[in-house]
């Protein structure tokens, strides 16, 4: 049986600094696998909470009727063709101008030369409703706000863990807020025929050379994490995977 080696001082104090290189990548080893581990465990937490916020069927209360009436004009005066045609097939229109109506409500209140107004909003404590209302003569602008809600709409059906995910990292609203309005309005523009003058004078222009992703990766920007962690992003050294 062999006898082991025996090694000196100066060999023991050569390979002290590798057993403490070694101690130490072990303890970031595990550091980093507690943070992947608590990354995917917030992401599953807001998927289930977008889960569970889609089952919400409350119905609004009908509030102020529609000085532009209980239509839309055209050929599709409920929208529910178009709501189905982007999934969104149980999602109805409210017609009302009261204070659910956040778009309606906020131009109503600051409009002291009584200029015609129109407005519309989503309201994510009534995930099936899309509240819309205009005065008579301004019906032009009905169809194009109706389509920038029902992308509100879809904007939170995809990006709601990425706005989850912004609110509990801390990042305020104001930093990405006019990003949101206007991804709505040119998702609307580039996907769904609506011109960009219909948004010109609105608060939520699109000005931008707008893409898929345009948003997310405005979020991304501001160190908000978009999408599910994975453990690649974690490793402390490459892995080297078949």
């Amino acid at each position: 049986m062999p006898r082991p080696v025996e090694m000196t001082a100066a060999e023991n104090a050569a390979l002290d600094p590798l057993f403490e290189l070694d101690a130490a990548r072990a303890d970031e080893i595990r550091a980093q696998r507690a943070d992947y581990r608590n990354a995917a465990a917030a992401w599953d937490a807001d998927l289930s909470a977008v889960e569970q916020w889609r089952q919400n069927d409350e119905a609004p209360v009908q509030g102020p009727a529609n000085p532009g009436g209980d239509a839309l004009p055209g050929a599709d005066p409920t929208g529910r063709a178009f709501l189905d045609s982007i999934g969104a097939t149980d999602v109805q229109v409210r017609f009302d101008a009261g204070d659910l109506n956040c778009g309606y409500a906020a131009q109503a209140e600051l409009d002291t030369w009584r200029t015609l107004i129109s407005g519309g909003c989503f309201q994510t404590a009534y995930p099936d409703w899309l509240f819309v209302a205009w005065e008579p003569g301004t019906e032009e602008f009905a169809w194009p706000l109706f389509v920038h809600e029902a992308m509100h709409w879809w904007q939170y059906q995809n990006y709601y863990p990425a706005l989850l995910e912004a609110d509990r990292e801390g990042v305020p609203e104001e930093l990405y807020d006019e990003e949101f309005e206007t991804d709505a309005s040119c998702r609307a523009v580039y996907l769904h025929g609506i011109t960009r003058s219909a948004y010109a004078d609105s608060s939520s222009p699109c000005t931008i050379d707008w893409y898929e992703g345009w948003f997310l990766d405005h979020l991304a920007s501001l160190g908000v994490r978009v999408s599910a962690p994975t453990a690649e992003e974690f490793e402390v050294t490459t892995v080297i995977r078949p």
